[in-house]
């Protein structure tokens, strides 16, 4: 009994550790929870010359809620708004140098402009009661945004007027980079959702042509996909539960179609959420 208590006593100590260590992290990385790398293969390379990736940190979902008020009926009420901050640089990719000078090079026609860096959010929670997926796609709302700049201490931008040209390529340990900073939103999210995945699209131009149904053409683009979980209760709703479940991972995800893209319900009013 005594070796049980000593190894059971070991194992506390090592979770333990393990979470202090996964928060002394996280508070280095000023809050941010989650980094997906900007990380490629060589077949990417090849395939796709003028690939970018940037790096990008996000914060774990959480919750506020804000009085929104009806476009039609100017009626007032309280909706849960569920948000997520995150910033992203573009960094330098490790190229291949092609030693024999035979790459074509064309110095007379101007150079296009940068692409634009254009994000999207998609939320998907788990199965629920009626055994179909929520599809909640991010969006711009006003209300909220004040009270969530003024809860982060920072200005962050959304989806919309984040829109722009990519910043200017970044080494890792560069002393000056250019970040952005942003913010997805989502309304209707279902306040017993216990595990969900959020969809992060725009930070790479990376992609894939593939063969969909009836083998037509099928367009992948590659996108982050990052896994939560929280104990789901909509009227003790805690946002200090959610929790990350694993890490992030760069896939390649079909287009969404926009009926399957579009903004959700408003959830019904709940309890005031517990907010650390």
């Amino acid at each position: 009994m005594r070796v049980f208590g000593i190894r059971l006593a070991l194992l506390s100590f090592l979770v333990l550790s393990l979470s202090v260590s996964a928060q002394a992290q996280t508070a280095l990385r000023g809050g941010y929870a989650g980094r997906a790398a900007s990380t490629v293969t060589g077949d990417e390379l090849i395939g796709q010359t003028n690939l970018w990736v940037m790096e990008v940190d996000f914060k774990k979902p959480r919750m506020i809620s804000v009085e929104i008020t009806d476009p039609k009926t100017r009626e007032k009420k309280q909706e849960w708004i569920w948000y997520m901050a995150y910033r992203a640089i573009n960094r330098t990719i490790d190229r291949r140098i092609d030693a024999t000078d035979t790459d074509p090079q064309n110095d007379y026609d101007v150079q296009p402009r940068r692409p634009l860096f254009v994000p999207a959010f998609t939320l998907v929670t788990s199965k629920g009661a009626n055994g179909a997926a929520q599809i909640v796609s991010d969006t711009v709302i006003p209300e909220a945004e004040p009270l969530i700049r003024a809860r982060e201490k920072r200005e962050l931008k959304n989806s919309v007027t984040v829109v722009r040209e990519i910043p200017k390529l970044t080494p890792v340990g560069a002393k000056a980079e250019e970040i952005i900073y942003g913010v997805a939103m989502w309304r209707g999210v279902d306040p017993e959702t216990d595990f969900f995945t959020v969809f992060m699209g725009g930070f790479s131009n990376g992609y894939r042509v593939t063969k969909g149904p009836d083998d037509q053409p099928l367009t992948e683009r590659r996108t982050i996909m990052q896994e939560f979980w929280r104990p789901g209760d909509r009227f003790d709703q805690k946002e200090i539960e959610i929790r990350l479940k694993g890490t992030p991972e760069w896939l390649y995800r079909p287009d969404v179609p926009k009926a399957l893209a579009a903004p959700a319900k408003p959830a019904e009013p709940a309890a005031e959420p517990k907010q650390p």
